[in-house]
This record gives C-alpha cells, sequence and structure tokens, in this order.
C-alpha cells in the first residue's frame, strides 16, 4: 500500500473513534411548578434556536433553601449553587424554570440569570395576570419564557449582552423589553 494512502486511512480511521468517543453535549431544560407554560413548544422553540439536543430532566431542588423571608423573594444565587450540583456530566447547559419571585443582590426582582453552565428562569413577572385564564395568556407567558431561557443559555455559552433591543441578548428591564425582543439573535451574537 502506498505510504500516503496509508496516512489517510489512519487519519480517517482516529478521527472516526475520536468522533465516536466525543460525548453529546445536551441542553437539558428542567421545569418546577411551571403548569402555566407549554413545556413541549419550549423544548421545540430552544432546539429551533441551539444547534444542540434539548431535552427535559427533573432536577430535586428545594427551592424553599433560597427563600429570603425579608424581601419575600428566592434567591438566584442559592438556587444555582443547587443546581451546579445537579449538573449531568453530558450537560451544555442546565436550565431550571421555576414559578417563584427571584432576585439578586442590586435588583428589585430577576427574570433570569446564569451562572457557569447553569441558569435559572422565573415566570413569576412574566404571567399578564396572577392566574392564567386563556390561551392567549398562556402563549404569552410561554414566549416570555422561551426568549428568557435562550437569553440565559446565551450567557452559559458566553455571549454578553447586547445593544439591539430586537435581539434574544437585549437585557431586559422590564416585560416590555422581553416582549419587543424576538427568540432570535442579531448577526452579530449569531456570529
Amino acid at each position: 500500500m502506498h505510504p500516503r494512502l496509508i496516512v489517510i486511512f489512519l487519519e480517517i480511521f482516529f478521527a472516526t473513534i475520536l468522533s465516536a468517543n466525543r460525548m453529546e453535549e445536551i441542553i437539558y431544560i428542567s421545569f418546577i411548578n411551571c403548569n402555566d407554560v407549554d413545556k413541549e413548544q419550549i423544548i421545540s422553540e430552544v432546539n429551533k434556536v441551539y444547534t444542540y439536543k434539548v431535552s427535559y430532566i427533573y432536577t430535586p431542588v428545594d427551592i424553599e433553601l433560597a427563600y429570603n423571608s425579608l424581601r419575600k423573594q428566592y434567591s438566584a444565587e442559592k438556587i444555582l449553587t443547587q443546581l451546579n450540583k445537579l449538573l449531568p456530566h453530558d450537560a451544555k447547559v442546565l436550565v431550571t424554570v421555576i414559578d417563584k419571585d427571584l432576585y439578586t443582590e442590586g435588583f428589585n426582582y430577576i427574570f433570569g440569570q446564569a451562572w457557569g453552565k447553569v441558569s435559572i428562569v422565573s415566570i413569576y413577572r412574566f404571567k399578564p395576570c396572577t392566574q392564567v385564564d386563556s390561551l392567549q395568556e398562556k402563549n404569552l407567558l410561554t414566549e416570555r419564557t422561551i426568549k428568557t431561557i435562550i437569553h440565559e443559555i446565551g450567557h452559559c455559552i458566553g455571549l454578553p449582552h447586547c445593544s439591539n433591543p430586537k435581539c434574544v441578548m437585549y437585557f431586559s428591564n422590564w416585560v416590555g423589553d422581553t416582549d419587543r425582543k424576538s427568540m432570535n439573535f442579531c448577526n452579530k451574537c449569531k456570529n
């Protein structure tokens, strides 16, 4: 056999072995007490934006350990600390969606927060009212949740906030910012 053919054969052989041993990274999404959102639609929409496999996972997090009785809110950092201990070995990102009012120091409230490979998203302030009564309200809540999940995953993979108000990576100071932006990245963030 010609030496060049042997080299090509070996390159293909080792590339095949390496790719077979490379673990597929997965975006995991969990939901805790989020009965008002369409979970299947959320996973489907996130899967359209990211090239990673998106899968549901159960995360046994004790949310009450994060409750701050003075603020009557839940500390995002305390929940993220718990989530970090539950991170699956094949996870690109783990996102947990909850129906509790979140805060972080320096903010009155937050919609979500990312920390390394874990993130938390709250649907609490996305609800158009205290109880979701109609399909229109459920759709609006689900859309806001999708945008925030995509945003927080973006932070987990290294994207900063974007100055384009239509980009999903734009910082949402209030729910109107979330409604105004799209579920997609601007060209700059996409690149």
